[in-house]
């Protein structure tokens, strides 16, 4: 688990960028926070960290993004999302995908047919220039790798 309670931009990136070092293909990270709070920007450097050089757009419209780097990044933000119905056209549960790692801003709405998170990324407003910043890693592995991706 990391956990800083006033994080700048450059705490953020560093954060976002030991992730990054953790990550591996199949993995589901969730952000949590409220508008503002800086999942896109945590998105951003995790994406840059893995070598993406396409620029990383807030999918808030198309509700998906797919970048290729490193790992093959697919970020979805399911924000203008209320409900999902079993019927729904959106099929969340195709985007998660073991080749890939799957980055989900606002998850609360599909969660459940998503799956088990590898990562939950909690971030919230300190102030104007600061956040709060929680990463935990759901199961060992997951805390195995976090370890090793050292600070």
């Amino acid at each position: 688990m990391y956990s800083h309670s006033r994080a700048s931009l450059t705490v953020l990136t560093r954060a976002a960028r030991r992730l990054a070092r953790a990550l591996r293909p199949g993995d589901l990270v969730l952000l949590l926070g409220p508008l503002g709070s800086g999942k896109t920007t945590f998105v951003r450097a995790v994406a840059e960290a893995l070598r993406v050089s396409d620029p990383v757009r807030s999918p808030s419209f198309t509700l998906a993004n797919i970048y290729r780097g490193d790992l093959i990044v697919r970020h979805l933000d399911l924000y203008r999302l209320e409900t999902l119905a079993d019927d729904d056209a959106l099929a969340l549960e195709e985007y998660r995908d073991d080749r890939a790692v799957t980055l989900v801003e606002w998850p609360e709405v599909g969660a459940e047919r998503l799956g088990d998170p590898s990562w939950l990324v909690r971030l919230e407003h300190v102030s104007l220039l600061e956040r709060a910043i929680e990463i935990l890693a759901m199961d060992d592995a997951a805390r195995t790798r976090w370890e090793a991706a050292g600070g």
